[in-house]
């Protein structure tokens, strides 16, 4: 298995890296707003994980992107 994979392009990699980074953004968004801000003292947008999340993902993808 592992002997196929290896003869893949290494363009399919960087693919597939670039989806998974995308679905893990997208997957911040399946855990529920109140279970996010549970023990935050307000319920302001900006205490909102998920949204920091995505902030630290696009750079990753960003910084991927350009030394790709």
């Amino acid at each position: 298995m592992f002997e196929s994979l290896s003869q893949l392009p290494v363009s399919w990699a960087n693919d597939i890296t670039l989806i998974l980074f995308i679905a893990i953004a997208l997957a911040c968004f399946t855990i529920p707003f109140r279970s996010v801000l549970a023990d935050a003292p307000s319920r302001r947008r900006w205490r909102d994980l998920r949204w920091w999340a995505v902030l630290l993902i696009s750079f990753q993808l960003g910084i991927y992107v350009i030394f790709q």
